[in-house]
Formats: C-alpha cells, structure tokens, sequence
C-alpha cells in the first residue's frame, strides 16, 4: 500500500475548497479574486521510457513510489496555500507528446532533453489504426493507470498521458507531408485524420474506464485542473492551418474527442504562449 498518511484534513479541505471554485468558475459563477492554478510535478522521471531514469511503463511501481516520495517531501506544503491553487497530480505522461506516435509503430526516443519521434516510412494512404487491444504499449499504461488509481486512494487526481489531437499526431507520423495532402490529396488526409482520431477516441476511452471520473484529469493537471466531465484537446499544431482548412478538417473531429467527456471541454493552443479557452460544450 502506497502511504499517504501527509495528507491530513486540513490538506483535503484546501483542496476541496480550491476544486469547489474552480467547479464554480467552469458553472459561470462569480468566483472571489483572481482563480491561479500553478502546481508542480512530482518525481524524477516524466515522459523518459527508454532511458536510465526510472522507466514508468516498465517499472510503474518503483516510478510510483518516486513521485509519491517527492509529494510527500514537497506536496504538503504546497498543498496548504490558499490563494494559489497547486494540485496534487500523479501525471502519467509516458512518452510526452509522443504517447499516440508510438501506438501509431512510430519510432520515439529520448535526445537532448527531448522526446521525439521519427516518421513513418509510409503513404497516408496506407495508414491504418493500430490494434488497441493487443498494444503492449497501451496494456502497460493501462496497467499503469490501474496502479496509480490504487497509489491516489482517492485523494490524489490522476493526469492522463497526452492523447495530442488527429494534427498534432498526423504531423508528428508525416510531418510536412500531411499539410500537403490538405491541399493537393484532401480526400486521403482527411481519412488519415479520422484513423488518428478515433484512435484517440478509443485510447480515451480506455482510460476513462480504468480511472474513475472523480480523480481522472487531461494531462499536464498540474496547471490546467478542470471539475471532473471535462475533456481536452492538445490542439498545439492548430496555427499551422488556415481557419478554412481547419474548420474543414480538424473542427469535426476536435468536437468528436471532446464529445466523449459528457460537459465538453478545451482546446490547448500554442503560440507566444500557450492558453487555455472555453471549447465546444458536449
């Protein structure tokens, strides 16, 4: 059993006030003061398979323990501020933004700091949705999922790997060449698009299953916790398009993965700065 014995009373209900304004500001409510959500990450090791760290996927208890370690040293005091909301997230964020990449057969590995991916070797054309349930990648980040709902006993949240969006992960398995194919072979991208979304959808989906709805949150909840029945999309790549193009391709598609979550969500935009903006209700 994973100790927890830091988190005291007064601890839950810091907590339990924060997540009452954030469900109050989500309800269009008035909320108090400025609402701030700055939480940190907990453990050595994040999104780094593969290396000499301790590898999540392949050793989820020991990573467990690390992170649960590094919360009870800092996350008591963190957890007591009442003006700034700080979260206490186990965020399983195995192989960064690459998670969807590497279900796809893409190559992803770990260089300078980084996670990165190679390209398929392979035509949008022939692109073709991976087998889920027969994914050793996914059984272990299922299961690692199942350890970490068992290691929150209920009181820590529990952060989702970054599921990205059908463009961030259509650019990351052909880079360049799948903006072309908006242009010159639409009817091909946008087939390829919809494989890579309803892999998320399913990849969603089967975590929404493992980890209950109470405790589970979109990656990166450290800094961006909504109420429980929200979902998220990484739309990171989403200035690369134009608004024609994306309301052609990629809206339908965002609606759809946000449509899973039963209060609709957000979209994540990167640009200067990355925000975060009210999205499509369900």
């Amino acid at each position: 059993m994973f100790d927890l014995s830091w988190y005291t009373a007064e601890i839950d209900a810091i907590q339990s006030r924060h997540h009452e304004r954030v469900a109050a500001l989500f309800a269009g409510q008035p909320v108090e003061g400025p609402l701030a959500i700055s939480g940190a990450w907990f453990g050595s090791s994040h999104g780094l398979a593969g290396t000499d760290a301790i590898d999540m996927l392949a050793q989820p208890r020991e990573w467990l323990a690390d992170v649960l370690a590094e919360m009870a040293r800092g996350g008591p005091a963190a957890a007591r501020d009442t003006r700034t909301f700080r979260p206490l997230v186990i965020d399983l964020d195995a192989l960064g933004v690459h998670f969807v990449d590497a279900l796809f057969g893409a190559r992803v590995f770990f260089h300078a700091g980084q996670v990165w991916n190679e390209e398929l070797n392979l035509d949008l054309a022939d692109l073709a949705a991976p087998d889920l349930e027969s994914s050793p990648l996914m059984r272990q980040a299922l299961e690692l999922a199942r350890l970490a709902v068992e290691a929150s006993q209920g009181r820590l949240l529990v952060g989702m790997p970054v599921l990205s969006c059908a463009i961030n992960v259509g650019i990351n398995l052909f880079g360049q060449r799948l903006l072309e194919a908006m242009a010159r072979r639409p009817e091909e991208a946008r087939r390829a698009l919809g494989i890579v979304n309803e892999t998320i959808r399913q990849a969603l989906r089967m975590f929404m299953h493992v980890i209950p709805a109470e405790i589970r949150r979109c990656s990166v909840s450290e800094d961006r916790t909504m109420p429980p029945g929200f979902g998220f999309v990484d739309g990171c790549a989403t200035q690369l398009v134009s608004a024609r193009h994306y309301r052609e391709f990629l809206m339908p598609l965002d609606r759809a993965v946000l449509a899973e979550s039963p209060n609709g969500g957000m979209i994540h935009l990167c640009g200067a700065h990355a925000h975060l903006i009210p999205a499509f209700a369900a």
